[in-house]
């Protein structure tokens, strides 16, 4: 089992972009992932082919299950 943590946000152009941080800790708050994303925000850290992240969108974890087949 595998937790993706996905935070979506709008540029400066208004299109939807998102980041993803593979085998996020179980324990991670609502309020964490927002201090996050606000920092993101604030320290322009990522900028993308549709200009600078302005804001926030929303944000999941995703929980994906790999199951082997014997083939």
């Amino acid at each position: 089992m595998s937790k993706t943590l996905v935070m979506n946000f709008l540029t400066a152009e208004g299109k939807k972009t998102s980041i993803r941080f593979k085998d996020v800790k179980e324990a991670v708050t609502p309020t964490e992932v927002s201090t996050v994303m606000d920092t993101i925000i604030e320290k322009n850290i990522f900028i993308t082919t549709n200009g600078e992240l302005k804001l926030k969108d929303s944000a999941q974890i995703v929980d994906t299950t790999t199951e082997e087949l014997a083939i």
